[in-house]
């Protein structure tokens, strides 16, 4: 079966509308290796990402998170708050990694889709061992957290070529794969 063949029958199970075109992580790595492992390096460097969600009213709101992989998921852990209420109620949201050079060299990993809360056991395991491989202990246990699975809809990778004076954007969705653009700057 084709990537987009299972994302239409994933997104259907989900709830969404057959022309729904999204994947989990390990698909993402292979329609877009490259994308995806500079992306992963990304939002791992500071072990943070910073999410975007959809208030009640509509407006965004943006917040930090600790992004972890873990069975071919990016999960997202998320302590009860504003911010698990927004995905729970619309799961529509944006990932970007921190940036804390304002030359912009460690380049920008951004992706658009949805989150799904994690029920499974298999999951919500993945996502304690993965933590705990990071900070050397596990989550607490009966702490109000969710966990979210990001199904990706599209991505972009941006970088810098300084030599050159350009910018490189990488875009990739499922309906078009990777495009790559360059821009001069400055």
């Amino acid at each position: 079966m084709s990537l987009q063949g299972y994302a239409v029958r994933h997104a259907v199970s989900l709830g969404y509308e057959a022309e729904a075109t999204h994947v989990i992580w390990s698909e993402f790595e292979t329609a877009a290796p490259e994308v995806a492992r500079l992306g992963a390096e990304r939002l791992l460097r500071t072990g943070l990402a910073i999410v975007a969600t959809i208030r009640r009213d509509g407006t965004p709101r943006i917040d930090p998170v600790e992004p972890f992989f873990s069975h071919g998921h990016l999960l997202l852990g998320i302590m009860r708050s504003q911010k698990a209420f927004d995905l729970l109620r619309d799961p529509r949201c944006l990932l970007h990694n921190p940036i804390a050079d304002p030359n912009g060299s460690e380049g920008e990993f951004k992706l658009r889709g949805r989150a799904v809360d994690v029920q499974g056991a298999n999951l919500w395991e993945g996502y304690r061992q993965a933590y705990a491989d990071r900070w050397k202990r596990r989550p607490p246990e009966g702490f109000p957290f969710r966990v979210f699975s990001l199904d990706i809809d599209s991505a972009a990778l941006i970088r810098w070529d300084i030599e050159k004076g350009e910018m490189i954007i990488g875009l990739w969705s499922l309906a078009h794969g990777v495009t790559e653009t360059r821009r001069k700057y400055p």
